[in-house]
């Protein structure tokens, strides 16, 4: 998951854009990276994982892959080896790993201070089970015979309240660990269908598969491949396998005679927007271009979302965290003047 990526997704944007601006200046690509690979003394032992994969003749595609460079960026290099916008690849998924990483940080802090936050409460909450209740209890019992309200009250915050929110929190933890697990175990396409339909994370799964798909589509288009060619492209054996299942629904779609925005319609994790975009390009001849406009407009609805998001989450955490803080000012005022009237 992107929340516990290890791999610092900034840099390697940085080292992307650095790398298509040495090409750009003439450089060739194995020079130009061992040239980063020195002023990147942190990295050195990845950029040596490129230039040797490189000096077997294997594509760069596959180096980055074996440099654990998330798929969402080997497969567009991949397919820039065809389409001839090697550069601009490039430079353009070193943005992208940079606006990832700037989510990705955003996310942390975002649970941060929360985490902390809530730690502490939950932490709070048994201590004063352990040394507080006990000594109400005892306290109430020599104030009256039976058991009253408060002390029922305190009992209940005190002790059944932390065991409550424990097992919430881990019956979250395993179904999200269940859904991961399950995930794993379908094929790309089907992974990518089973997380379209879980709530709130369905629309930024569409947002992203939405952009990869508009983007290779519209790189190969305009480099004057046809839509044919394009999705047999995708089902090369070196193609990964999310693009490859992609490649062989399109292409037995068209074999059945649907068009393309036939075809689009029926895959089930492309927004619909881009249905309609798809359609209007065929009609006006503009495809391609109308693919790589989507593109870019992909990053803004992207940010939008995920701001959104995020001014959801925190206040809802914050809220839970309020009512517990409540619930501990509760749990001690709410027996001592009990006690009062009883005194």
């Amino acid at each position: 998951m992107v929340f516990f990526n290890s791999i610092d997704w900034n840099k390697d944007g940085d080292f992307l854009i650095r790398l298509s601006e040495l090409l750009n200046k003439g450089f060739p690509i194995d020079v130009a990276i061992a040239y980063l690979a020195i002023t990147s003394k942190n990295d050195q032992k990845r950029y040596q994982i490129l230039l040797n994969t490189l000096n077997t003749g294997e594509n760069f595609s596959l180096a980055l892959e074996k440099a654990s460079f998330p798929t969402f960026i080997t497969a567009p290099v991949l397919y820039a080896n065809e389409h001839g916008y090697f550069n601009e690849t490039l430079y353009e998924c070193g943005k992208l790993l940079k606006r990832k990483a700037e989510q990705q940080k955003a996310l942390k802090k975002t649970f941060q201070y929360p985490a902390v936050l809530f730690s502490t409460v939950i932490i709070v909450f048994f201590l004063l089970r352990i040394f507080l209740l006990p000594k109400f209890a005892l306290l109430f019992k020599q104030l009256s015979s039976s058991e009253n309200s408060s002390s029922q009250f305190s009992n209940f915050l005190l002790q059944q309240l932390p065991i409550i929110l424990f097992g919430v929190m881990l019956a979250c933890f395993l179904l999200f660990l269940l859904i991961l697990r399950r995930s794993k175990r379908k094929e790309a396409l089907k992974r990518a269908l089973f997380f379209s339909k879980i709530p709130l994370v369905s629309s930024f799964t569409r947002i992203h598969y939405s952009q990869l798909f508009a983007r290779e589509c519209g790189y190969l288009l305009k480099s004057g491949l046809s839509i044919q060619e394009t999705f047999q492209l995708f089902m090369k054996k070196q193609s990964n396998s999310f693009f490859m299942e992609i490649g062989k629904h399109f292409t037995t779609r068209l074999e059945l005679g649907e068009t393309f925005t036939e075809a689009s319609q029926t895959i089930g994790i492309l927004e619909q927007e881009l249905v309609y975009i798809i359609q209007h390009g065929e009609k006006n001849g503009t495809l391609s271009d109308e693919l790589l406009f989507y593109y870019d407009f992909c990053h803004s609805k992207m940010l939008e979302k995920t701001e959104k998001l995020f001014s959801y989450i925190q206040p809802a955490v914050f809220l839970v965290i309020g009512i517990l803080i409540i619930s501990i000012y509760l749990s001690i005022l709410y027996p001592m003047f009990s006690m009062v009237n009883q005194i």
